[in-house]
């Protein structure tokens, strides 16, 4: 499983290399940002194991958005799910919330995309950075098995 974990991070900075927005002021504080929003945040679903997190849309390349049916757009974010035991995808149903720090809070629909048999969970979360997103995700397995995942990220302009 730290394998896979270490997979998801690096497929998250991957993403984020991919970038291709304009060069903040700022390029170490847009760095940490970035690195901040692509850390996965992790539960266990019974044996399996959740990870989630969140990519700026802006942040992806032509090829990841074409992937993943997205259009690389400032105020959007992708908030991507993978469930797995040890390298099995597991069938799932996700859903929940966004928050910012204004309180607007926006119902997130979760599609599954198949990317070469790894499965992640995709969701589109509208933000108006920089902002900090409060997510609440819920997480059901086809055996009845639940699991909620909650956490924050901070997300660049």
């Amino acid at each position: 499983m730290i394998e896979c974990t270490r997979a998801l991070c690096l497929a998250g900075l991957a993403l984020l290399a991919t970038a291709c927005g304009q060069a903040p002021s700022d390029a170490a504080d847009a760095q940490a940002a970035a690195q901040n929003a692509a850390m996965p945040a992790q539960t266990m679903l019974g044996d399996a194991e959740v990870m989630a997190s969140v990519v700026p849309a802006a942040h992806v390349g032509a090829a990841v958005a074409k992937r993943y049916a997205i259009e690389p757009a400032r105020d959007r974010a992708l908030v991507l799910v993978s469930v797995q035991r040890g390298d099995v995808p597991v069938p799932v149903q996700i859903t929940g919330e966004a928050r910012d720090l204004r309180g607007v809070r926006q119902t997130l629909a979760f599609d599954a995309v198949d990317l070469d048999g790894r499965v992640e969970h995709v969701a589109v979360a509208r933000v108006s950075g920089p902002d900090t997103l409060r997510l609440d995700l819920r997480i059901t397995a086809e055996d009845g098995a639940r699991a909620t995942l909650r956490f924050n990220r901070d997300l660049p302009r």
